[in-house]
């Protein structure tokens, strides 16, 4: 899943929706109006004291300033500076010094000016943290999204696009620009709302981790301070690949996923459960490898508001075990390591649970536990994860979901894969979306945008999503090899409506 800065976008975690960082920005920009004031009223004491007091003759004027905080102070002074010795040369510098600290002042006047007009936009907000001159009207008082319908001649236009742009790029969903990462700090703050709990915790369910590069993004999104990211990732990978005098195939990603740009803040740390679900032994003992350079001091440091949890279990619709090829006991990204029918012999037995089950045993005390992301990558079983994921998505409690569709994989030898035409028991694409939009769910198909080079090309534009529910696809997408979906609740509206924005062919 490749995500690269865009000039159509804003840059990586730098921007986003109006409507997703208005808590946010709230305060930012009234922490920066004080500060601004405060810096005035200190430059002008200096000017004062610097130039020293207006002596007899003189004409001083000084602005005034309005008192809280609605304008500046300044000051204006006229007339002949006094000195000592050379008083011409003195009166010189004096005035070269005053015409500098005017225009700072003047400068500073314009930019108090512009904070003044934001913050009275932020004030105008309502309880929901969505602005209400942004506010969309399929989002209702609950603000939960109104599930929205494509007509026919538009689902027909995007399919064409979308089944265009396969041809133009195979992979164009197979590794994606994830567009709607910008910025999912300030997103799932205003979903939750204002009445969200700041002492619970971001939570990411990352299932089928591989080498944790999913989990490594969000932790980077969500809690930067903490340092674990693609590139600080990939660095400990190839060091615990060097101590064991060998190479882990493609170790920086399928999709060059450790290149991917960074969170512009380096030093914010949130309180974060990521969840790595990997049931390979081999790729699930370098890991925690991994996580143990990352996190030399634990992961339950108390410093560390970020955690991440790896757990040697597969998920699945049932809690069972399943069956891995013999190869996944030693090789990390080793093809080799696949699912195997029971009772294939040296096969290795891993535990797999269900979704409901791990949030039950994980989180006794939570009556309904919110999981920000659920992401999966199941080597084709990613339907039998979603319908063990049943009590959550019924009650909406996953914020956001993400999932691979992979028809190609269903080719292999059972149990390897549910989609497809060899899929055992076969799943449609369609079929799963429908039953998530039954739930309360938008999906997307995620994409690439078009770049530079292709623009030379002359390659038309492309919208960051497909929209999939809602009767915006009617037909199984042509994919050639795999493709990403992402789904957003409909209840928390402000989500919803972020994805819809980006589906620019539908909205």
């Amino acid at each position: 899943m490749n995500m690269k800065t865009k000039k159509s976008i804003n840059s990586r975690r730098g921007g986003g929706s109006p409507d997703a960082t208005m808590t946010w920005w709230k305060y930012l920009f009234l922490a920066s109006l004080i500060l601004m004031v405060s810096f005035l009223v200190r430059l002008n004491y200096q000017l004062v004291k610097k130039i020293g007091p207006p002596a007899s003759g003189d004409a001083v004027t000084a602005a005034g300033a309005e008192r809280g905080g609605n304008d500046y102070v300044a000051a204006s002074i006229d007339g002949n500076v006094g000195g000592v010795g050379n008083a011409r040369e003195e009166e010189s510098d004096a005035q070269k010094r005053l015409t500098s600290l005017r225009k700072q002042v003047s400068s500073m006047k314009e930019k108090v000016g512009t904070m003044k007009g934001m913050v009275k936009e932020i004030q105008g907000q309502d309880n929901s943290g969505v602005s209400l001159s942004h506010r969309d009207s399929n989002i209702n008082d609950q603000g939960e999204f109104q599930r929205l319908t494509c007509t026919p001649e538009v689902a027909e236009k995007q399919a064409i696009r979308m089944n265009k742009r396969f041809n133009e790029w195979w992979s164009h969903s197979a590794c994606p620009d994830q567009v709607w990462m910008e910025n999912i700090h300030s997103v799932f703050d205003v979903a939750m709302g204002e009445t969200h709990d700041s002492s619970k915790p971001y939570r990411i369910l990352d299932i089928g981790c591989n080498k944790g590069y999913t989990s490594a993004d969000f932790l980077d999104a969500l809690s930067p301070g903490t340092n674990i990211n693609p590139h600080t990732l990939v660095d400990a990978i190839r060091s615990i690949a060097r101590e064991m005098n060998t190479k882990f195939d493609r170790d920086g990603g399928v999709c060059n996923d450790s290149n991917k740009p960074l969170n512009k803040d380096r030093e914010t740390k949130s309180k974060t459960e990521v969840h790595c679900f990997e049931p390979s032994p081999a790729t699930f003992n370098m890991l925690m490898k991994a996580r143990t350079k990352l996190m030399p001091h634990g992961v339950n440091n108390p410093d560390e508001k970020a955690m991440w949890q790896i757990h040697n279990v597969g998920l699945h619709e049932v809690n069972s075990q399943m069956s891995w090829h013999s190869a996944c006991a030693t090789s990390v990204g080793d093809e080799l390591c696949t699912i195997v029918p029971d009772g294939t012999q040296d096969s290795i037995p891993v535990p797999v649970v269900t979704v409901d089950k791990f949030l039950e045993d994980t989180y006794p005390a939570e009556e309904k536990t919110v999981v920000h992301m659920l992401k999966i990558d199941a080597e084709g079983l990613d339907p039998a994860v979603l319908a063990g994921s049943t009590l959550l998505l019924t009650q909406n409690r996953a914020i956001m979901v993400m999932f691979e569709f992979n028809p190609g994989l269903s080719e292999g030898d059972s149990p390897h894969g549910m989609w497809g035409r060899g899929g055992k028991p076969r799943k449609k694409l369609l079929e799963v979306t429908t039953w998530l939009d039954q739930l309360g769910y938008d999906c997307y198909l995620d994409t690439r945008l078009v770049d530079e080079r292709e623009r030379d090309k002359g390659v038309p534009e492309a919208p960051a999503l497909y929209r999939i529910t809602g009767d915006c696809l009617t037909e199984e997408p042509r994919v050639r090899g795999w493709a990403n979906v992402v789904c957003a609740s409909r209840k928390f509206g402000s989500v919803a409506l972020m994805l819809r924005n980006l589906a620019t062919m539908v909205s």
